[in-house]
């Protein structure tokens, strides 16, 4: 895709933004062994995060440490995305579930089998919000790729509030918490109502994950657990 000025400006401004933040943040990872431990169910110790679509930047910087590749949709937004995450040295696989999807597929079970992790927004990249769709559980069925449900947040947060998923951009120098859930492995074979089940129970610990979140954010909980650790 060619660029216009104005969008090389856009795709420059942004990665200048997130670099500035991303300096300033403070990762603390609740329970890495889970994920530690997920990584030993795939011959190339790789996994597949799964967030909701307004946790995408705050997970993403959370995991530009590893080999990882995310999907990124066919539009502008997508492409300023895949701009900025490559100076991050994180791969874009390019699709969504309306434009490119299968080929988008293709792509990530492609970079699974070059030993990239994937991160994948379950609900995007239109929503509805907190619906998961069914890419995440087609890749881990054909690759075996465990699934790592994830959560992040950040301890302060702006809110995009007129965004369909709500979109959340975690505020300069805030502490940002990564949760993760018990990882899901998904049968070679599945039935349509088999993946209807997978998807249903992803989603809900998804929003158990969120609901753990709400509860250690509370003013003086999160001081507590640290004090715990």
């Amino acid at each position: 895709m060619a660029f216009t000025r104005k969008q090389k400006f856009i795709c420059w401004l942004a990665y200048a933004l997130v670099g500035l933040f991303q300096l300033s943040y403070r990762y603390r990872r609740l329970n890495p062994d889970v994920r530690d431990q997920a990584g030993l169910l795939h011959e190339k110790r790789v996994v597949a995060y799964a967030c909701w679509h307004q946790n995408a930047l705050s997970t993403v910087m959370a995991h530009t440490w590893r080999r990882l590749a995310v999907l990124v949709s066919r539009s502008f937004d997508g492409e300023v995305i895949a701009f900025v995450a490559k100076k991050f040295g994180v791969h874009s696989a390019r699709g969504s579930s309306s434009r490119g999807g299968l080929e988008a597929l293709r792509q990530l079970i492609k970079l699974t089998k070059e030993g990239y992790e994937v991160g994948i927004t379950v609900d995007g990249p239109r929503g509805p919000r907190h619906e998961v769709k069914g890419g995440v559980i087609a890749l881990a069925s054909r690759t075996g790729v465990p699934i790592v449900p994830t959560a992040t947040r950040g301890r302060r947060t702006w809110t995009l509030v007129k965004s369909w998923d709500q979109f959340r951009v975690p505020k300069p120098f805030t502490e940002i918490l990564v949760l993760y859930g018990q990882p899901m492995q998904i049968p070679h074979r599945l039935t349509d109502e088999e993946v209807h089940e997978y998807q249903q129970k992803l989603a809900d610990v998804l929003m158990d994950l969120e609901h753990q979140l709400d509860t250690l954010l509370v003013p003086g909980r999160t001081q507590a657990a640290r004090a715990e650790a």
